[in-house]
């Protein structure tokens, strides 16, 4: 029987934590199995308060929610990716788990997935029972991640409709809302982040690689991804209120409008 752990670095997270994790369970991935035990790294005086919140939300699983001492004012942001590390390496080699998810924007837990894959090479794993939730925030997250680490173990979740953008914005729809396709999240994310003005599926291509790089269409090389773009993402941007000004020329080229924007203000 499989016995997932969760492990939710609150810290890192911050703000959006709730969101970030009510996102995670939305869109678990179906190749993974679903989380038995939920464990949480809280400051260490609120540990009662998410222990209230997580029981009540998922009263179904082993929820553990640890309080994170800082002994420092400054300089001690690695004390709960200390305690998660550890805790969730010591889980899967003494058998108390046999999968570890975890759910944080550091980039220190590439390590830990290098000790899991090191540890169990010599137990006949084919595949590392391991899964890595990162959110959408760009600005917290090193990009060397997402260049280096295998895509099949990074999971990236959206966490920013609902959510003031970079530009100020915000856009109408939850998560909630949004959640009946992976497609139109992928295009309300290019709305997103596309200025007003003409792009080309190239400059969306660059955006699914960064935010969604599991879906197939990141997976997809240049040459091809033009005519799966137009078939897939591009008929939701138009009924968003995006343009093409010159829909017989080659190559393609799009324009972002300011109504296509507004839609999601």
């Amino acid at each position: 029987m499989d016995k997932v752990g969760l492990y939710v670095d609150v810290e890192n997270l911050q703000d959006i934590a709730k969101q970030a994790i009510q996102s995670a369970f939305e869109f678990w991935p179906d190749e993974f199995p679903q989380p038995t035990m939920l464990q949480l790294y809280v400051r260490a005086d609120q540990t009662e308060l998410w222990q209230i919140w997580t029981t009540n939300k998922y009263p179904l699983l082993d929820v553990q929610v640890k309080g994170v001492q800082h002994y420092i004012l400054k300089g001690s942001k690695n004390s709960a990716d200390l305690s998660l590390a550890l805790d969730a390496l010591s889980d899967i080699l003494l058998c108390r788990v046999t999968h570890i998810a975890i759910l944080s924007d550091d980039s220190d837990f590439a390590s830990l997935y290098a000790k899991v894959k090191y540890e169990l090479q010599g137990k006949e794993k084919q595949n590392i029972p391991f899964l890595w939730f990162v959110t959408d925030r760009p600005e917290t997250r090193s990009p060397t991640l997402s260049e280096f680490f295998p895509d099949e173990y990074l999971y990236v979740i959206n966490c920013t409709i609902g959510k003031e953008t970079k530009s100020g914005q915000k856009a109408k729809l939850s998560i909630e809302e949004l959640a009946l396709n992976k497609e139109d999240l992928i295009a309300l994310t290019i709305i997103q982040n596309i200025s007003i003005g003409i792009f080309k599926s190239s400059d969306c291509k660059n955006i699914i690689d960064f935010y969604f790089p599991q879906h197939s269409l990141a997976k997809t090389d240049s040459a091809k991804f033009g005519a799966q773009f137009r078939k897939t993402i591009w008929p939701i941007l138009e009924n968003y209120g995006a343009r093409e000004p010159n829909p017989d020329k080659r190559p393609h080229k799009y324009e972002m409008t300011e109504a296509t924007k507004k839609k999601i203000n």
